[in-house]
């Protein structure tokens, strides 16, 4: 059986996509992709653990561009990729369409029309897409506060996810919300670390040493809004006082990066808190193993009470206390496995007081690492949750032949 996967980002990076074409063609599956290469001039092809990977050339402004007119009257994006996909079908006879993201899957639909419906539709969503746009920046200044209605986006994401054959989410917690809508067929592929992907690059000793004076507190990922950083930059200055070789690492890059900046400036703790920029995925083991704490200080709403970060299992595979917001999934697992403590969305206060019990107690620190390693090696792994990925196919499979 042939899968296509469908991605408007670049491929390689994306963990979540990566650990799903590993499982997947290890499990038989003949696996192509579909993706953008923004950095390059010209499509091509590339090759990943047997997968054959289809690199588009967009550049990064036409693509944002195009996509925030996604299930507008004027739709440009979703016709560009209705194009892309039809193309994709023939030339690769593709049997299903695995297509990542709610914003893509009303092109994979109308593209299979125009294919006379020769494939099943795999919609993998891996958020709640209209509550997190009423949280994106470009959602709600102009011309996106225009163009954008979230009320439509609840409608068409009803409409869209009832078409599709099979849904595939990341967490529990969103199963309830799809049931609520009334779609079926929803499959749970968690965003869990691949142990052996994640651990295979060698440690950074630059990094150790960097950082080896100092006690840390690490966020990895995007930046924007929602993800809650300025709570932890605005507890600085009252942890330093407490804590005066207190260092605050924040490793990405987004839409807030300067304001974040300027309010270290303005807070004259720029000293305590290093913006790392963008970093190379083999690196991020590096950066969690020279922290003491690791972070997902994320606003509580909607959105994040519906999804689960990568870097929650990450942290704990590498035996670092998780100090989070009290988004309901991040939440439970913490609590249900001992691994960290909670604190209250956007609350500095409260993030300092846990910040400040986290290092006057190293054996509570090393217990909690000790318990999220273990809970990560027992269960919270991708080997775990592929099974569902694989049965799923399985059961498409047996149904797509016998038919």
């Amino acid at each position: 059986m042939n899968i296509g996967m469908v991605l408007d980002n670049e491929f390689f990076g994306d963990m979540r996509v990566e650990n799903e074409v590993i499982s997947l063609t290890e499990a038989g599956f003949n696996v192509s992709v579909v993706c953008f290469d923004h950095k390059k001039g010209e499509d091509h092809i590339a090759e990943y653990h047997g997968a054959k990977i289809i690199k588009i050339h967009l550049d990064l402004w036409r693509k944002k561009k195009m996509k925030g007119l996604t299930n507008f009257i004027i739709d440009p994006y979703t016709w560009y990729w209705s194009k892309q996909i039809v193309k994709f079908v023939k030339e690769n006879n593709i049997d299903v369409l695995h297509v990542h993201d709610l914003f893509l899957l009303g092109a994979a639909l109308n593209a299979n029309k125009r294919l006379s419906n020769r494939c099943k539709i795999v919609s993998d969503l891996h958020e709640n897409y209209p509550a997190a746009l009423r949280h994106y920046r470009f959602a709600n200044t102009f011309p996106g506060n225009i163009l954008i209605s979230v009320p439509k986006w609840e409608r068409t994401e009803k409409k869209w996810t009832k078409k599709a054959d099979y849904i595939i989410t990341v967490i529990e917690e969103a199963v309830t919300r799809y049931k609520k809508l009334g779609v079926k067929n929803i499959s749970v592929v968690a965003n869990y670390v691949n142990r052996d992907l994640f651990t295979s690059a060698p440690d950074s000793e630059d990094l150790k040493n960097r950082f080896k004076d100092n006690f840390s507190a690490l966020y990895v990922g995007g930046f924007d809004h929602h993800r809650g950083l300025e709570s932890a930059v605005e507890a600085v200055p009252a942890i330093i006082q407490q804590i005066p070789n207190f260092k605050l690492i924040l490793v990405g890059k987004g839409i807030n990066l300067g304001e974040l900046q300027e309010r270290a400036k303005a807070l004259n703790i720029s000293d305590h808190v290093a913006f790392e920029g963008w970093q190379s995925p083999t690196l991020l083991p590096s950066y969690i193993k020279a922290s003491d704490i690791c972070l997902i200080p994320h606003l509580k709403t909607e959105h994040t009470d519906h999804t689960i970060p990568h870097k929650l299992f990450q942290y704990m595979l590498l035996k670092r206390p998780v100090l989070a917001t009290n988004c309901n999934p991040i939440e439970r697992i913490i609590r249900e496995t001992q691994s960290g403590e909670i604190y209250a969305s956007n609350d500095s206060k409260s993030f300092t007081e846990k910040i400040i019990t986290l290092y006057n107690d190293p054996e509570l620190r090393d217990k909690m690492g000790i318990n999220g390693n273990r809970a990560v090696q027992e269960n919270y792994n991708w080997e775990m949750t592929a099974k569902n990925l694989i049965s799923l196919y399985k059961e498409i499979e047996t149904s797509y032949f016998s038919s």
